[in-house]
């Protein structure tokens, strides 16, 4: 099943130059078991991906001073334009079958997964400075766990 959609994934997760690694805590380990045994990924190939990601402390900095919190009607202008609602409509024809699996298997409606990622990357189009993995790992460090959000 090789849509736009999966493919779109698959190079967020590339893996690119290693930079940094992350420790082999015992949550790590954890964590890498429960994804082979719940999820059948292989533990080997886990561990090499995650020796290849960079924490990213810009991240963490932007993460720690939130957003100018606009409320949504002072949004709606930038997102509800016709431009973002055809490029809306067209990536999901295009990823209707993938959608829909999303959405049999984790019970998130695909309306709201094609907002998400119009909001976030204009159906693909912007992808960001960093690594989803890194970006992730980064996020669910021991330095932000602590703070709020993992």
């Amino acid at each position: 099943m090789k849509t736009k959609f999966a493919v779109l994934l698959l190079s967020l997760i590339g893996i690119g130059p290693v930079a940094a690694e992350i420790a082999p805590t015992d949550s790590f380990n954890a964590f890498v078991k429960q994804m082979a045994k719940q999820h059948r990924f292989n533990e080997a190939e886990l561990r090499s991906l995650f020796k290849a990601v960079n924490i990213q402390q810009p991240i963490l900095d932007a993460m720690s001073k939130p957003a100018e919190g606009k409320p949504w009607f002072q949004y709606r202008e930038i997102f509800m334009t016709e431009a973002r609602i055809a490029g809306g409509v067209q990536f999901w024809k295009d990823n209707a079958a993938t959608l829909q699996a999303v959405e049999r298997q984790y019970g998130v409606p695909a309306e709201i997964i094609v907002a998400i990622i119009g909001v976030e990357t204009k159906y693909g189009a912007h992808t960001g400075k960093y690594r989803v993995i890194d970006a992730l790992a980064t996020l669910a460090s021991p330095i932000r766990r602590a703070a709020s959000f993992f």
